[in-house]
């Protein structure tokens, strides 16, 4: 038995030796085999690549009357795809044509509204202020309103009201106070302003009108910088209100949204159209909403206002949603 095991042993070993030998081989066969591709790669790059030999320029005692030195020609410049577009050079500083219009003009008002996103929870809006007329009272004498926000509703006030400063009595807070004053000392997270109703009625004073606007943010901006605003665009009034009030007339109101919804691109604010869910289709006063002089509004106007403004906010983190974040992103 032991001869069997000292034999089976010794063929064992002679096979291992064989193996190893020829996994050595084949390590050398891969690696002859690798260096002479990279070098049979190399001998076979293409001539042009190698840089040609330059001759020697010849010296001016060399150079002779019948072979002048040529001058050197100057090379192509390279053309762009645009040569239109840009000649300015990047380094400096001069005027070039302006190419792109930042005066907004002809823009919808439908297209520059806040987009509906998420729903924040009504105490969102106990830190923000309601600036206008007497439309926005029913934000604070309606219990479908925000009772719990600061109201500032003054009875045929308008822009110019707010920018002058003018005393002005609040007949639900039955207090006198300048506007402005009393805008500032509310010190909102944000500040919805809606005016324009009182001075619409009076005809061909839309540039005015603008001109106000304007200047209530401007000051709105340098008294409380980092606020909020948001411009809310004017509902439409019965049809029959432009028989008595020529200047309330809903095609004339659309086009005075339009040039709000303008001013809100160039001053960085934000435009919230609740004529969207206050007005019919042809752009007058929704009947159901629609009181006895068809220009204020009923009680569950203010409930679809209101429901409006919490689905049509601009996102911030630090708003309260009903529900899950909107724009939630794991992580932050």
């Amino acid at each position: 038995m032991s001869d069997y095991y000292n034999y089976r042993n010794k063929i064992e070993r002679e096979r291992r030796r064989r193996r190893a030998v020829i996994a050595l081989l084949c390590v050398l066969v891969l690696l002859c085999a690798a260096v002479g591709l990279y070098w049979f790669s190399r001998r076979r790059q293409p001539e042009e690549q190698t840089p040609a030999a330059v001759p020697a320029a010849a010296t001016p005692e060399q150079a002779t009357p019948e072979q002048a030195t040529p001058a050197p020609t100057a090379a192509p410049a390279p053309q762009r795809i645009l040569p239109a577009i840009e000649n300015a050079v990047w380094d400096s500083s001069q005027p070039v044509e302006q190419t792109i219009d930042f005066e907004y003009l002809n823009t919808d008002s439908r297209m520059v509204g806040l987009p509906a996103l998420g729903r924040v929870t009504r105490s969102h809006f106990d830190t923000v202020t309601f600036l206008g007329d007497s439309i926005t009272e029913g934000m604070e004498c309606y219990a479908t309103g925000y009772q719990n926000a600061h109201v500032l509703a003054y009875r045929g006030a308008g822009p110019d009201s707010a920018v002058n400063n003018a005393t002005i009595e609040d007949k639900i807070r039955k207090v006198s106070e300048p506007v402005f004053d009393a805008l500032v000392a509310t010190q909102p997270d944000a500040i919805y302003i809606l005016f324009g109703t009182n001075t619409m009625v009076a005809q061909n004073n839309e540039d005015k009108f603008i001109a106000y606007y304007e200047r209530l943010i401007d000051m709105i901006h340098e008294s409380m910088p980092g606020v909020s605003i948001y411009v809310q665009s004017i509902p439409g009034v019965q049809e029959w209100v432009r028989d008595t009030k020529p200047g309330l007339d809903n095609d004339r109101l659309r086009v005075v949204n339009n040039l709000l919804a303008n001013m809100t691109l160039r001053k960085g604010c934000y435009f919230v159209n609740i004529a969207e869910v206050l007005n019919g289709p042809d752009g007058s006063q929704i009947d159901e909403y629609a009181v006895q002089d068809g220009i204020h509004l009923q009680p569950s106007a203010y409930t679809a206002w209101c429901d409006y403004l919490a689905t049509h906010t601009a996102w911030d983190r630090r708003n309260r949603y009903e529900g899950e974040n909107p724009l939630y992103i794991l992580g932050t």
